[in-house]
């Protein structure tokens, strides 16, 4: 009879296992903050990573792991997003608060998480005041802890600094597409000994080029208005920003604008085959065509327009055959087109 209970004992305790299985988790958190500073009213953003790191092949349940990131008070939050900007997913938000000595995002997942995985988020922030705290960042459970989570990995640190916004106090920066030109309006309410601002561009983030240089009021306590055109944006993503320098050149730069374009590109080669002259059309304005370059099929370069190229070409000293012409454009779109000469 001993047996017999010991027996129907281990197969309840099996059975309980079963019904209720204990999910032995190791999870960890770390942040970064995506920018090394910003400037006083602008954005940041502080980007969240929970990894899935346990040694065997099981999964996080769902409305377990509760992150929970604290920020200093000259930072204000302003959104939780995925990474492409996105509504966020994968979690619930339990807390978004922005009380003095509070300003706290505790989130909750509502998706498992997967081993060998790791679920993403951005926290966007903006400055309210310079200086430089800490950001932290610790995963919680809801509930008891899991079995085989190693504490040394639930907390994270980083900072946003956040710098002295000069040498003028920016209020707003836009760009915004006015036929096949960017449209570049701004305003200040405050500035103290500014100079000027490089209304800059890029395709990337990274190589930057001034595209036009405008005036500064210099010293002011009230609200002016700027604006610039950039009469030749790139195919596909601009990116703009402001680079604001005073007189003794202390500088700081604006967040940046987007704009894209898909921007046409037809022109026609007539008449082809040619015998003699080539006349090129196009739907647009003649001035924004930079260079003409013609190549043969070896790839040789037989004609090159120079800084004002011509809508007709003679080309009646060209041996017959095919080939290519290359258009550029001021905002350096180029287009290739075959021709055939004729003999």
């Amino acid at each position: 009879m001993k047996s017999k209970n010991l027996l129907l004992g281990t197969l309840f305790i099996i059975g309980s296992n079963l019904a209720n299985p204990v999910f032995a988790q190791d999870c960890d958190i770390n942040i970064l903050g995506l920018q090394p500073s910003i400037l006083n009213y602008e954005e940041g953003i502080v980007e969240v990573v929970i990894c899935n790191v346990d040694a065997n092949n099981v999964t996080a349940p769902a409305n377990k792991l509760r992150p929970q990131i604290s920020f200093p008070n000259n930072l204000t939050l302003l959104s939780v997003t995925n990474p492409d900007g996105s509504d966020l997913t994968n979690f619930t938000i339990q807390q978004f608060s922005n009380e003095t000595g509070n300003h706290t995002v505790r989130l909750l997942n509502n998706t498992p998480l997967p081993n060998a995985e790791c679920f993403t988020f951005y926290i966007h922030v903006e400055g309210n005041a310079v200086g430089t705290g800490v950001v932290t960042a610790t995963l919680g459970f809801q509930g008891p802890q899991t079995p085989g989570n190693l504490t040394a990995n639930d907390n994270s640190t980083t900072s946003v600094p956040v710098e002295i916004n000069l040498p003028v106090k920016l209020k707003e920066f836009q760009a915004a597409k006015e036929g096949n030109t960017t449209n570049l309006t701004w305003s200040t309410t405050e500035e103290t000994n500014s100079d000027h601002f490089d209304v800059q561009r890029s395709r990337d983030g990274k190589q930057w080029t001034t595209i036009q240089i405008v005036a500064a009021t210099g010293e002011s306590v009230t609200e002016h208005f700027y604006s610039a055109v950039d009469p030749y944006p790139l195919n596909g993503d601009n990116l703009y920003r402001l680079h604001m320098i005073d007189k003794d050149k202390t500088s700081a730069y604006s967040k940046i604008q987007s704009v894209r374009f898909d921007l046409k590109t037809d022109f026609t080669m007539f008449p082809n085959p040619l015998s003699d002259q080539l006349s090129i059309k196009t739907p647009e304005d003649w001035s924004k065509v930079k260079r003409i370059q013609i190549f043969n099929m070896r790839g040789k370069e037989v004609y090159e327009s120079g800084e004002r190229p011509a809508r007709h070409i003679d080309l009646k000293h060209l041996a017959g055959g095919m080939y290519v012409v290359k258009v550029t454009q001021k905002n350096n779109t180029t287009s290739d087109h075959k021709i055939v000469i004729a003999k």
